[in-house]
């Protein structure tokens, strides 16, 4: 058991100074004061300090991307003591261009391992391409029979993309929607928007076509379609904007407006590739990173806008947004994810009720230094 004292406390909503009782790795009490007399328990004195839900990164490339400039190009991996280091306790992992080398298989692989370190991790089945790869052979499946696979990913509006016809997309998210109401999970389709002028038009048509639920529909990496994203918002979607560049100030924007429907996250691991003005060759490459959310979070804590609503980004619409039960808020009965900082410098995380970091240093991975 764990109980934290003269907290900050943004749950994520400002909830004043708290003291907070975890046991069984969960939030057992939120109360001005507990006083608990049990051998065994260890206290934390979080006098000064802000403490608030742990965060949920909702795209990440757990095993790496990239590929697009040669096999030595691929991304690797990304390590747990990363992720807890950015105060990430929650991720859902994906697949990006390459449906080739890296398949579904070892990212559910990954996301079992996180797992067993002390994080919590999802994955999505698919990749840029339609058809999906898969895990089963079948979408459907993937999502109906492993308990990890929340979704699908695809790719549009990218020249890398298969360019899936709207009536493709139609049939993907209508076999994700069977899936989800069959397996109780979220079902989401996770739409990469490329640069294209075009956008999210698809998403529109899909819902003017069909009965589809909006929620359904996720597109991410939504900064460079700011008109869309309003538009989208306005009939209920959820928007994803990626942390690069200005990404703080459009996320300042349309939470605003729409303060339970729009995520940040970080593509972590997933290869930034910098094109020529034909994309006909690349000409410089990077990678996203996990600590890119930590990084945004601090720039919109610090920006003067109110900071529960800069934490709802990472936190509470992102555990909406997925339908992961248990997180994203400070509560009794929601998991205890908690992170602990004193300014910008993290000193614990809780996740599941355990510590994976501890005063500023994370927890020992299998393979240190490797």
């Amino acid at each position: 058991m764990i109980l934290i004292k003269n907290a900050e406390l943004y749950a994520p909503e400002y909830l004043g100074h708290k003291d907070i009782l975890i046991g069984g790795g969960r939030i057992l009490l939120v109360q001005d004061e507990i006083t608990v007399s049990l051998p065994g328990i260890e206290t934390i004195d979080a006098e000064g300090e802000m403490v608030h839900p742990g965060l949920i990164d909702v795209h990440v490339h757990a095993i790496g991307g990239g590929g697009e400039a040669g096999m030595l190009s691929r991304v690797p991996p990304l390590s747990e003591k990363k992720i807890a280091a950015a105060g990430v306790t929650s991720l859902v992992g994906l697949l990006g261009t390459d449906g080739y080398t890296r398949t579904v298989r070892d990212l559910v692989s990954k996301i079992k391992g996180y797992r067993e370190w002390g994080l919590s991790a999802w994955a999505l089945t698919g990749s840029y391409q339609v058809p999906s790869v898969t895990l089963t052979g079948s979408v459907g499946d993937d999502i109906t029979f492993v308990d990890e696979i929340i979704g699908v990913k695809v790719a549009i509006s990218d020249h890398r993309c298969s360019f899936p016809t709207t009536e493709e997309l139609i049939r993907l998210a209508s076999e994700v929607r069977i899936a989800s109401l069959v397996s109780g999970k979220a079902g989401v389709v996770h739409f990469h928007v490329g640069a294209s002028d075009a956008g999210i038009e698809q998403l529109f048509e899909i819902i003017r076509q069909t009965h589809m639920p909006v929620r359904h529909l996720f597109p991410t990496h939504m900064g460079g379609h700011m008109e869309q994203a309003e538009r989208w918002l306005s009939i209920g979607g959820n928007v994803d904007i990626t942390c690069h560049g200005d990404a703080d100030e459009k996320a300042a924007m349309l939470l605003e407006r729409y303060p339970d429907k729009v995520t940040l996250s970080t593509d972590s691991n997933g290869s930034f590739p910098k094109w020529n003005d034909d994309k006909s060759a690349i000409i410089g490459m990077g990678a996203g990173s996990i600590m890119e959310l930590k990084v945004y979070l601090d720039k919109l804590l610090s920006s003067g806008m109110d900071k529960s609503l800069a934490l709802r980004a990472v936190t509470s619409n992102a555990a909406a947004a997925m339908m992961l039960k248990g997180k994203g808020r400070i509560a009794p009965d929601m998991d205890a994810d908690i992170v602990i900082r004193s300014g910008s410098d993290i000193r614990h995380v809780i996740a599941g009720g355990a510590f994976l970091v501890k005063e500023g240093k994370a927890k020992e991975s299998m393979y240190e230094g490797v």
